[in-house]
């Protein structure tokens, strides 16, 4: 299935192997899903650094680095091994929850990762 990535707020990672970012994913049926990708690195150091004995975060989507190439990949395993709606949540579709751009379907959607 195609679908294309939009980041809630900038896409600012520092660190491919140390962060975690917010994505919405857009199906080519119109719906939009949410998620965060983080790096085993930075739940490590979360976790240090706020003493925490387990970790745990919903729509949460484990993956090796952060580099646009890399989420793209793993999203499309998601999707390709049928696991996407157990990872992330559904959150509406196009047309409402991106009215403010005037987008009305899948076709209209600006992807941020090519």
């Amino acid at each position: 299935m195609k679908f294309k990535v939009r980041f809630p707020a900038p896409y600012q990672v520092i660190d491919v192997y140390d962060d975690n970012l917010d994505v919405n994913i857009i199906l080519e049926n119109d719906e939009v899903y949410f998620g965060t990708l983080f790096t085993l690195t930075n739940i490590d150091k979360l976790m240090e650094k706020n003493r925490e004995i387990y970790f745990w975060s919903t729509d949460m989507l484990i993956v090796k680095e952060l580099s646009r190439r890399e989420i793209y990949a793993a999203l499309q395993a998601v999707l390709n091994e049928g696991c996407f709606n157990s990872v992330f949540s559904k959150i509406g579709v196009v047309r409402d929850f991106y009215s403010h751009l005037e987008w009305k379907d899948f076709s209209d959607v600006v992807s941020e990762i090519k």
